[in-house]
């Protein structure tokens, strides 16, 4: 073997170079022989023959062959050298050559075409590379790149096949090198394939201006993916302000900071500055912190030490250095562990860092971006980043803005988005009519640029013509899937029942012939409140059974409502077209919680409960309500935007044990009539102007199972729930919903008191007399009343601000959502009140029958059960509520820190303030 070597080795150096060396010669340049070449190169790096057999030995690969093998070796190799940032070969280029590095370190890359580049791992010192092309004879499949100034000790091909491949031992150890690369490949093939979801949603429509939250980072390395979105932007100082911040900071290399609210398109314009940026080359990579364990990304962003095993280092390779020389961006970055913070920060510092197993230094070469969803100033205040972290970010930070801060943009953006969904469905969407345009206008996007191009898509895929009209925009925030939930439509009766025609006419009639009763008995029946059937139908029966009905069927009282029927029957004739003022919509929350506050008012104070005439009235006054904007405004505008008893039942339907929902993915790929919104040949859509798809709570549906019916697709689920997690993942709360929660929470003491109320005043009336005022009954019921609903409301306002100072978060983002934790406790406290209603004077519907037909009337106090009984059910009825809003409180709080470590004592104020309510509930009852 040696023999042939020598011959080969004196016949090639007759001839100046090795044979096949094209490559070495256009390295080497016109005129510059092989052997001169090499002497140079090796003098240049200090590479002799006893260097390069050092190297050589230093591979796993020749660990094994023999010193003089080495040495023959070692007379036949060439030096090439290769700055940092060169190509060693490039994909696609033929093979040639078989290379080992003897200096410096090499990363390997794959080239996507249009997809970008991907960093497949490095090779070091002692590493070696080309010799697949080689065995196969076919292309290079990988780039090769310098990282640093690269020493390489090369064979050519004739040399690799001839002599390298006779020696036995360093064919054997080949062999065992490509059966590992075979055994890595192949494991690489079984995590993509396990990481693949069983179906793929369909997210055409808004990947390209907005990135979806992916399960798995991905590399990517576009350079006009942005530029029909930076093309979409208005020239709105908003606008000009994010495009001076893009091109600053793409001009340098530092790490930076973008903070701004979910959907804002804050990796977007990290993209973007990637690509304006030195870096644009470079490959790009989004990791999602809330997808990783933390002990996971640790190493993941490290990586592991390489093994002997050259391309095996390709499953070790960290983010760190997939990213090298380009970009590698952390979303939701404040759930970053501290301890992986700290190594974060010294890599910046240092410019270094080094592998989870091994301390060597490795130069840091990847532009680190923080993206969060917290500003800077709450990221300081909760303590959730490093203070070096913070200062580093501090020059380096832009806020992206929301959508609603910049709506001069909107027409411009709608205009993008039509054109790109007009290209998906197939259709030629010129414009949108003046009424929808200044309902997009008027809409504040709390999902920002995601929620809007959804919005379009659902509107192209619903429109008919080349014109978008107001009915097809569906404006709201999809229900995010949740757990412990069962279909009770999958339960035969059930479902036939609710898509029964006479659903929900027949329940509508017979309620309403009780109502029609109880109306004509409160006008022409008994003064007394005992006798009067209409009293007892009122509040003894009616009343309580409608709380009762919260619990278990939310708003299906709604449905069955017959104050709404006049109205109803009269549209059926009338067919009104037109919409309820946009200003009564905005407002409408406000509006019905004083009209509930003041019908609560004049139940109370004005004693309605022994009044015929007063609760006929305000059955009346409801009713004609109803009618009156039923015949103006089409569907049913009063339930859903002005009634009284509407917010009441809104807010207490929210923590019942079923919810309406539909499945959003096959409403957003499959429908594309939505009758069950906007209607049909057999219905007008849904009443409550709430397209199942938005509804993200009991609040704005009715269960009239109109979506029920209509929807083809059975996409519309009537869920058995285990827990109202709306009650903490309401994607729109409201301040007046939870000003209206803590005032029916003040409004229970006087309605619990009943009769004692009336006690209460006359004694207040009397104290009042010694100082020579006299104040009427209604004048002493109201100061009291509204005096409740102050002391309660300043002392949520008090807990509220306490409670933002120790979590460290703004008010006014606590003031609205912690109300919706009260619910369940307001709920069980007027539950147990009702209840006691309702066993008291039920009975009084016997006693009134059997008066009317002349048969013997009992006399006594006659009870459904006993006053005991009656006790212990209230009281557990309370504290049930109080442990369902306790946890309900525990999980505001925790979407308030968004992430943060919730502490125990976070939730001592409003606890407190729970079980304060709770305490009073009891002694009350």
């Amino acid at each position: 073997m040696l023999k042939s070597l020598r011959n080969i080795s004196s016949s090639e150096r007759g001839r100046g170079r090795p044979v096949g060396q094209e490559a070495g010669a256009r390295i080497m340049g016109v005129g510059l022989t092989w052997d001169r070449w090499t002497r140079i190169n090796a003098a240049k790096h200090g590479m002799n023959k006893e260097h390069i057999q050092q190297s050589l030995q230093r591979s796993i690969l020749f660990r094994d062959v023999d010193a003089s093998d080495l040495a023959a070796f070692s007379e036949i190799c060439r030096i090439q050298t290769v700055s940092a940032g060169g190509y060693v070969y490039r994909q696609g280029e033929a093979s040639e050559v078989f290379y080992i590095i003897a200096c410096g370190e090499v990363e390997m890359i794959l080239e996507q075409g249009g997809k970008g580049t991907c960093i497949v791992g490095r090779i070091g010192p002692g590493g070696h590379f080309g010799e697949t092309g080689l065995l196969t004879g076919k292309p290079h499949s990988l780039s090769l790149r310098a990282l640093f100034d690269l020493t390489l000790i090369c064979f050519d091909r004739r040399t690799f096949r001839n002599v390298l491949l006779a020696n036995s031992r360093l064919h054997r150890q080949l062999d065992v090198i490509l059966a590992e690369r075979l055994r890595v490949a192949f494991l690489d093939q079984a995590d993509t394939l396990c990481s693949l979801s069983p179906a793929t949603e369909s997210t055409s429509g808004f990947e390209d201006v907005i990135l979806m939250k992916e399960k798995v980072p991905h590399l990517i390395r576009a350079k006009g993916q942005t530029a029909k979105w930076q093309k979409a932007i208005c020239e709105s100082p908003t606008a000009r302000r994010t495009n001076i911040v893009i091109n600053r900071l793409a001009a340098g290399s530092e790490p930076f900071m973008l903070t701004g609210e979910a959907g804002t398109g804050k990796t977007i314009i990290a993209r973007q500055i990637h690509n304006q940026g030195g870096r644009r080359d470079g490959p790009y990579l989004e990791v999602d912190v809330r997808q990783h364990d933390p002990v996971d990304l640790y190493k993941n962003l490290f990586g592991n030490e390489q093994t002997p095993f050259p391309f095996v280092q390709s499953r070790q390779a960290g983010y760190l250095e997939q990213t090298c020389g380009g970009t590698l961006v952390f979303t939701h970055a404040e759930l970053i562990p501290f301890d992986l913070q700290h190594r974060i920060l010294q890599a910046i510092d240092s410019g270094t860092f080094s592998h989870t197993d091994s301390e060597r230094p490795i130069a840091l070469q990847s532009r680190i971006v923080f993206v969060c969803n917290q500003d800077l100033d709450h990221l300081r205040g909760n303590g959730r980043l490093l203070p070096g972290l913070l200062a580093l970010f501090t020059k380096q930070h832009y806020r992206v803005p929301s959508l609603r801060e910049h709506k001069r943009d909107l027409p411009r953006l709608i205009e993008h988005y039509l054109e790109r969904f007009g290209r998906e469905f197939g259709k030629k969407i010129k414009k949108l009519s003046p009424e929808t345009l200044g309902l997009l206008m008027n809409y504040d996007w709390p999902g920002n640029l995601a929620e809007l191009s959804s919005v379009i898509r659902r509107a192209v895929m619903l429109a008919r013509t080349d014109e978008i009209i107001a009915d097809q925009i569906l404006l709201g925030l999809p229900k995010t899937e949740g757990k412990w939930e069962f279909n009770i439509l999958r339960i035969g009766w059930i479902n036939r029942i609710l898509r029964s025609p006479f659903f929900p006419r027949v329940p509508q009639m017979i309620v309403g012939a009780i109502l029609l009763l109880a109306v004509i008995t409160l006008f022409f029946g008994p003064k007394e409140a005992e006798r009067n059937l209409g009293i007892t139908l009122s509040w003894s029966i009616g009343w309580p059974l409608l709380f009762f009905s919260f619990f278990f069927l939310a708003r299906t009282w709604c449905s069955v409502c017959s104050l709404a029927m006049p109205g109803i029957l009269m549209q059926n004739v009338i067919k009104p077209q037109r919409k309820l003022p946009e200003i009564i919509k905005r407002y409408s929350g406000w509006i019905m919680a004083v009209f509930c506050i003041l019908l609560l008012w004049v139940e109370v104070v004005w004693n309605a409960y022994d009044n015929p005439i007063l609760t006929g009235s305000i059955i009346l006054t409801i009713t004609l309500g109803s009618l009156l904007t039923s015949v103006i405004y089409s569907r049913r505008a009063w339930c859903r935007y002005l009634c009284p008893l509407g917010a009441i039942n809104a807010i207490f339907a929210m923590p019942s044990i079923i919810e309406l929902r539909s499945n959003r993915h096959v409403c957003l790929n499959h429908c594309e009539t939505h009758t069950c919104f906007a209607g049909g040949e057999e219905n007008t859509g849904c009443p409550m102007f709430r397209h199942p798809y938005l509804v993200d709570n009991n609040r704005d549906c009715i269960f009239c199972t109109a979506c029920i019916k209509s929807c083809s697709h059975r996409a519309v689920h009537l869920n058995l729930r285990l827990a109202p997690q709306e009650l903490w993942t309401l994607q729109n709360p409201r301040w007046e919903d939870s000003f209206l929660i803590v005032s029916l929470g003040a409004i229970f003491f006087p309605f619990a008191l009943h009769r004692n109320y009336f006690e209460m005043i006359t004694a207040i009336q009397g104290l009042g007399e010694r100082y020579g005022l006299h104040l009427p009954d209604p004048v002493v019921g109201s100061l009291i009343f509204f005096a409740m609903i102050l002391i309660f409301q300043v002392a949520y306002y008090l807990m509220v601000t306490l409670e933002a100072r120790a979590l460290r978060v703004n008010k006014k983002l606590l003031l609205p959502l912690l109300g919706y934790g009260f619910i369940p406790l307001v709920l069980g406290g007027y539950l147990a009140a009702h209840l006691e209603f309702f066993v008291r004077d039920s009975w009084n519907l016997v006693l009134i029958v059997q008066e009317a037909l002349k048969l013997p009337v009992a006399t006594g106090d006659i009870r459904l059960i006993s006053r005991d009984s009656t006790a212990v059910l209230q009281t557990l009825t309370v504290i049930g509520g109080l442990l369902a809003s306790m946890y309900a409180t525990y999980r505001i709080v925790n979407r308030v820190l968004a992430g943060d470590n919730l502490e125990s004592r976070m939730v001592v104020l409003p606890f407190g303030f729970l079980v304060t309510l709770a305490v009073l509930f009891i002694v009350m009852l």
